[in-house]
């Protein structure tokens, strides 16, 4: 069955990690599943050498059939600044799952990120061509042969603003509580009392008037009892509020600016003199006359090793393609 690569750019590595480790448990052979990652801050990368390093561009390569690393800027100019790369190579059964389980944990929009860094294709284009003239010795180099190419100077600005934060506070609670309580009181209280004399004596007139007559007496009892009232009266308040103070507070923290160095190139360089003298040569020669540097660059390879023994070809192979083309512009 065939099998498909599916590539995807993030901006750390512990996000590449969890997409290869949710590749791995689905099922992807881990022997598929390659990762890429250099920290922009200090260049190094997880790489442990320049060959499995470049391996890694040549498996994009053919995976998705690219002509030449101009297709391949975007990814490397996205691992350049710092982001991590997975690539995972599959069947294609397993393609659409893998590319929802990439899309999962959010990778870069590289279309979106090169607009942002200010890089159309002829700059991707130009870039390309200049690591691929100017060799090992000047790869940090851009070398301009027509138009205009600009290095954005950026400059971080500090903007301190406020915001408001909780740091606590003050929650006042009233609670009803009940004491008990005592008071004394005196109250009076009647009592009746019914007493029969035995007496012996003649009627008197007053007893006349009620002789013989019905007569009823009531005598009524009165007491007192303890009757509770009780009233609110408002003895203390508790009074919540705030005082507001000004204060200044000094922020520090760092901002980055870009600086561009221009540097002058001289070709009386003792490092590429050998170079340039072997181009001069080269340009002279009716050997090579109408042909391109690429059509004899093997030949020259050789015969550059052959006089200059201690001499990488790869070093100065950007100063001899330069000055073989200016040389027979010359000419």
């Amino acid at each position: 069955m065939a099998q498909q690569t599916l590539v995807g750019v993030y901006e750390n590595s512990n996000e590449a990690q969890q997409v290869a480790q949710e590749l791995i448990a689905r099922g992807v052979d881990r022997q598929q599943i390659q990762i890429s990652a250099q920290s922009a801050a200090t260049g190094t990368t997880s790489s442990t050498s320049t060959t499995q390093h470049e391996g890694f561009w040549a498996s994009l390569k053919d995976a998705f059939g690219f002509g030449d690393d101009d297709d391949r800027y975007g990814y490397r100019e996205a691992y350049r600044r710092g982001g991590t790369i997975v690539s995972a190579t599959a069947e294609e059964r397993q393609a659409d799952e893998i590319a929802t389980i990439m899309q999962r944990h959010h990778p870069i929009d590289l279309d979106a990120r090169m607009t942002e860094w200010g890089l159309t294709d002829a700059t991707a284009q130009a870039a390309t061509q200049s690591r691929s003239d100017t060799g090992t010795a000047a790869a940090a180099a851009k070398r301009v042969t027509e138009g205009a190419e600009a290095i954005p100077v950026v400059r971080e600005e500090i903007r301190v603003g406020k915001r408001a934060v909780n740091r606590g506070g003050v929650r006042v609670v009233s609670r009803v509580t009940e004491q008990p309580v005592e008071e004394q009181i005196n109250l009076r209280e009647e009592r009746v009392n019914v007493e029969r004399r035995p007496v012996d004596r003649p009627v008197t007139d007053a007893d006349a008037k009620h002789a013989f007559r019905e007569r009823a007496i009531e005598a009524t009892e009165m007491a007192e009892e303890a009757v509770v009232a009780k009233d609110a009266r408002v003895v203390e308040e508790v009074v919540v509020n705030k005082d507001v103070d000004q204060r200044t507070e000094t922020v520090r923290d760092t901002v980055r600016r870009t600086d561009v160095d221009v540097q002058k190139l001289s070709t009386d360089d003792e490092r590429f003199r050998p170079a340039y003298a072997f181009a001069d040569e080269l340009s002279a020669d009716q050997r090579y006359r109408g042909r391109s540097f690429d059509d004899i660059e093997s030949d020259l390879r050789t015969s550059y090793a052959q006089r200059y023994p201690n001499s990488r070809w790869e070093d100065v192979r950007g100063a001899v393609r330069s000055r073989f083309g200016r040389s027979r512009l010359d000419a």
